[in-house]
């Protein structure tokens, strides 16, 4: 028997993954900074006017984030689904396949990976990344009309609530700063609680990042063991990223799937897999080798494989 695994692929999620994340805390945090700039200069004489141009300048930096975020995500995705590609071009070496065979093979991956991810091909009908990057968007302007609403009825000064506007916009913090809420009516007069937790204006560009990264390798994974005829089935790896495991992942680990029913990684996944052949990689050079010394049709499976790395002629 012999496994693939995608280990330097692996490694490079979770770098790439890493970076892509200091990338995007230092934008916000680009952002916080300005803000609170602005804010500080303006003081106790901060008027109303002032603090709708506030937001509406904030609304426009974010816009400008998101710009970058989605930017960053495909950059990212593409740079892993690549080393997907040259993980599984060097374990085809293994398998006895000629270096002139493998020059071009699998290279329309990464570019079809992560055209799916970005038109949301896998996901529920309508899922776009443009349009998860504007529903980022458009969480962090109703939060900060929600601080504006909330800080107003409770009375608060012009500059108090651009100082709670501040403290949202600053990103980073593992748990809410604090929390303020408040008590309101809807229309039927029913009567809501409102609560918002400051210090996570990142959170969701973050979670949209390591999620779309994490999907592209899984989807350039399977696409390159897809027409494999020597890999049977995956093994799904429980990543424990930073010791935390959820009972999904932690049911799943060890787990065999067939090669068409690998379960999509939940949001904020990051668990490996392995590919797995009950053939020893003598017994598959074997069979390339023969394979090279036969006409075409003799094994149609291997025939097929060879359509995925651009092999055409003997």
């Amino acid at each position: 028997m012999a496994t693939f695994r995608l280990k330097t692929a692996e490694e490079l999620r979770e770098s790439i993954t890493s970076k892509t994340q200091k990338d995007i805390l230092k934008l916000y945090d680009e952002l916080y900074k300005q803000i609170a700039k602005e804010i500080n200069k303006a003081g106790d004489n901060l008027t109303k006017e002032r603090l709708v141009m506030l937001q509406r300048t904030i609304k426009s930096r974010i816009e400008t984030i998101n710009s970058a975020v989605q930017s960053e995500i495909v950059s990212a995705s593409n740079s892993v689904c690549e080393e997907v590609v040259a993980n599984k071009k060097d374990w085809l070496r293994q398998y006895g396949l000629k270096e002139t065979d493998l020059e071009y093979a699998f290279a329309y991956v990464p570019n079809r990976v992560v055209q799916t991810i970005a038109a949301g091909t896998i996901y529920q009908e309508g899922w776009r990344l443009s349009s998860a990057i504007w529903g980022v968007d458009k969480k962090v302007q109703d939060a900060i009309d929600r601080i504006v609403s909330i800080g107003t009825a409770q009375g608060k000064s012009t500059y108090d609530i651009a100082k709670d506007i501040e403290k949202y916009v600053q990103p980073g913090a593992r748990k809410a700063s604090r929390t303020i809420s408040s008590w309101r009516y809807d229309e039927n007069g029913k009567k809501i609680r409102d609560v918002f937790r400051f210090g996570r204006v990142d959170y969701n560009a973050q979670r949209l990042a390591r999620t779309m990264i994490s999907h592209a390798y899984q989807q350039a994974f399977e696409t390159v063991n897809r027409n494999d005829p020597f890999v049977e089935y995956y093994i799904w790896h429980t990543s424990n990223f930073h010791g935390r495991v959820c009972d999904i992942c932690r049911a799943r680990d060890g787990q065999k799937f067939k090669k068409d029913e690998l379960p999509l990684d939940h949001p904020n996944g990051m668990c490996t897999f392995e590919a797995y052949s009950p053939y020893t990689m003598k017994e598959i050079a074997q069979k390339i080798g023969a394979w090279y010394e036969s006409p075409a049709g003799t094994y149609p499976e291997i025939d097929l494989f060879a359509r995925d790395f651009g092999y055409r002629s003997r």
